[in-house]
């Protein structure tokens, strides 16, 4: 019986000045974050049924996809690595730190960046979309997920056994063994899953409070997500996500501020203009003020503070 394909790819036999080219190039679906100057790695890739297993070694790197890079792209599936050190995974929903040992899940279609870590006999499956898709109708949730303790030591121990046992599985076997990994990951990961749904809604809730709390506390300054991300400890796709249900950030900021306003000329002690309140928080063009505030309340900020002044 004939055995599983494999290929090995390293960067040994080239030149020194073109390994880490030859090597960003083999991994043209993310961007790599790596010194290229001394940079060595190798990879051997088993395929197995529909899936393929990577045997990596290389110097420290940290891959990332971005959302350019996935509509350039279009690459879809799902990779899960399993390495000997620990690094962190920045996604949408923040930033989650790896133990060595465990087990991430990424979504070649979502966004995501991992910290620089050594890559020193790192195991990565790469599954079809379709095929984990059978076994977990809601794999897009699957984006980001760690696998430690109990079931991460199981699905470790599983794939450490495939590359252990590797050079043994025949092409009659291949399909069968890769139909029993994926159940395998299904297996473990959905106790997760459920926990993580279970988790995630009030914690977005806490996250969604604190960052409408820094906007209060900035009304007057310009908007800049960048710094916001980085006091409140999240990641910039992290608050796009959180203010999407209102219309982005942008637009939350625009109703607190006109809410400010508002307060500002139901005060009959303000003694300010309408444009130098507009200007206090960050409405420096008096028409486009006074056509925002319409919007919003169905009345010019002037007529507005004219009924105050008649009650």
């Amino acid at each position: 019986m004939s055995v599983v394909p494999r290929s090995l790819f390293t960067t040994d036999t080239l030149p020194e000045r073109d390994r880490f080219d030859a090597w960003r190039n083999l991994f043209s679906a993310h961007d790599l974050d790596a010194d290229p100057v001394g940079f060595s790695g190798s990879i051997e890739t088993i395929l197995v049924g529909a899936m393929a297993l990577r045997v990596m070694n290389a110097a420290p790197q940290g891959p990332a996809r971005s959302r350019s890079q996935i509509r350039r792209d279009g690459q879809d599936g799902f990779i899960l690595h399993l390495s000997r050190h620990a690094y962190s995974v920045e996604t949408e929903r923040g930033v989650v730190d790896v133990p060595a040992g465990a087990v991430s899940l990424n979504d070649l279609s979502q966004p995501y960046r991992r910290s620089r870590a050594p890559e020193t006999g790192s195991l990565i499956l790469a599954l079809p979309r379709s095929s984990v898709a059978s076994v977990l109708p809601d794999e897009e949730a699957l984006h980001g997920l760690i696998l430690h303790d109990g079931a991460g030591r199981l699905l470790a121990d599983h794939i450490r056994s495939l590359a252990a046992n590797s050079h043994a599985i025949t092409t009659t076997d291949a399909a069968h063994i890769a139909q029993a990994t994926l159940h395998m990951v299904a297996a473990c990961a959905r106790p997760s899953l459920e926990a993580a749904a279970i988790a995630s809604a009030p914690l977005d809730a806490a996250r969604l409070r604190a960052a409408r709390q820094f906007l209060r506390g900035h009304l007057s300054t310009p908007l800049r997500v960048d710094a916001m991300a980085k006091a409140l400890g999240m990641s910039r796709s992290q608050l796009y996500r959180l203010f999407a249900p209102e219309g982005g950030i942008a637009r939350s900021l625009a109703r607190q501020r006109l809410a400010a306003i508002r307060t500002a000329l139901d005060d009959p002690l303000e003694r300010r203009s309408i444009g130098e309140i507009g200007e206090a928080y960050g409405f420096g063009n008096g028409a486009v003020l006074s056509r925002a505030f319409r919007q919003a309340y169905g009345v010019s900020p002037r007529d507005y503070r004219a009924t105050i002044g008649q009650t």
